[in-house]
């Protein structure tokens, strides 16, 4: 009976460890990905009449989230807005 509950516990402890590590790593994944601080910036575009996107002088049709990556990398370019950082430097401040 006593080694019964060795092995148990010995098998919670493994189980335990591992949830935990699992935890650390998804946490420090999380903290590590780049985000952009807030920052706002202004988009447009020209369409047609069936509100379908004209291409730019290079025959290029840009998508509106290329739209406004473009108009942050702008801002950021000419310091009104700050460049991507880790997650865990803003929870700093």
């Amino acid at each position: 009976m006593i080694s019964h509950r060795a092995g148990w516990s010995r098998q919670l402890l493994v189980i335990a460890c591992t949830v935990v590590a699992l935890a650390t790593a998804s946490l420090g994944w999380y903290a590590a990905q780049s985000v952009r601080p807030d920052c706002v910036v202004a988009i447009s575009k020209v369409t047609d009449g069936n509100g379908r996107s004209l291409p730019d002088v290079n025959g290029r049709v840009w998508s509106d989230k290329e739209l406004a990556d473009r108009a942050y990398q702008q801002a950021v370019d000419s310091g009104r807005c700050d460049p991507p950082r880790a997650r865990w430097k803003q929870w700093l401040g």
